[in-house]
């Protein structure tokens, strides 16, 4: 029986949690879990709170989002697994096809990759896994992986504070294929308004040393890439801010 673990990586008492669990709950059963790894620092009353049946919860001390990731895949004994952050849904037409999947048993893929909703505007990103090699082309949290295969190539690389993701999924494929895309409805609604939202720029030049360092991409294309980003960002700015 192939198993699935929705993860989630807490930090505080987010009341965002509350809509991820209220949208998981339904799905739970002996094929699919949720595992809720908190920090430390976490209220226990507020920990307690999600305890139930097919949710398995995990405080321990951590120090980044992707070193509580790497800390759940090795605690982690389902086949696949994907990541929601706290605020984050799962939908139920996309849920549908999935289960049908499961209940079918035949995920044999080393990943699979889903459509996935942005609940700020309510567009649709579809997945293109040919194209991880000039960006994150595969929406984290609609990507399921094999725990095992994660676990090969050590998890997640903490050294990077945004786009240890990117990193991530670039490596994966590298190793093991670029998966099989789910042709569903969106699986997942991603709240956003997180770090890579906030420090916009920063998760750009993370996500350029990714392909640099993984995807070995030429200076003189990161130089380009680098030129064209940077041109148009200046040129909005001129022409939302200077009328003249």
């Amino acid at each position: 029986m192939t198993t699935v673990s929705i993860v989630t990586c807490v930090i505080g008492q987010p009341l965002a949690l509350t809509t991820t669990a209220n949208s998981i709950k339904p799905y739970l059963s002996d094929r699919i879990n949720w595992l809720i790894k908190f920090s430390d620092k976490t209220d226990k009353e507020f920990v307690e709170s999600f305890a139930g049946e097919h949710i398995n919860i995990y405080q321990k001390k951590d120090s980044s989002l992707y070193d509580a990731l790497n800390q759940s895949l090795e605690s982690c004994d389902s086949d696949y697994y994907i990541v929601l952050g706290a605020g984050d849904t799962v939908l139920p037409d996309g849920m549908r096809v999935l289960l049908e999947m499961l209940q079918a048993g035949s995920m044999t893929g080393v990943s699979y990759h889903a459509p996935i909703l942005f609940n700020s505007t309510g567009a649709i990103s579809n997945p293109n896994p040919a194209a991880l090699k000039h960006y994150m082309s595969c929406p984290h949290p609609s990507s399921l992986y094999m725990v095992k295969n994660s676990l090969a190539i050590n998890g997640f690389d903490s050294s990077y504070r945004i786009a240890a993701d990117y990193d991530h999924m670039s490596r994966y494929a590298l190793t093991f294929g670029e998966g099989l895309l789910i042709n569903s409805p969106p699986l997942v609604s991603f709240m956003g308004g997180g770090i890579s939202d906030i420090r916009a720029l920063e998760s750009h030049l993370e996500a350029t040393l990714v392909r640099m360092r993984v995807w070995k991409t030429p200076d003189i294309r990161i130089y380009g890439d680098l030129l064209h980003e940077t041109a148009n960002t200046i040129a909005n700015n001129i022409r939302h801010n200077f009328n003249g």
